[in-house]
């Protein structure tokens, strides 16, 4: 039975001022077709899906101003 695909070591990486990039390490055969998404996490600690937002890389905006960033 194969494994199941499984992404590890999951972090943000600044690519330049104001652009990311998710990255990680990928388990389990061959890659295929991926999903990304990108979310705020607010001050509160409520995290907000951003609509669009689902390549590797993320360019901020300013309703990102006062967020934590996070990729999964």
């Amino acid at each position: 039975m194969a494994a199941l695909p499984v992404v590890s070591n999951v972090h943000v990486k600044e690519l330049s001022l104001g652009v990311y990039a998710g990255e990680g390490k990928y388990f389990g055969g061959h890659e295929g077709l991926s999903l990304f998404s990108w979310y705020r996490e607010t001050n509160e600690g409520t995290i907000i899906l951003i609509n669009g937002a689902n390549s590797r890389t993320y360019e901020v905006t300013d309703l990102d101003y006062n967020c934590c960033l996070l990729f999964g």
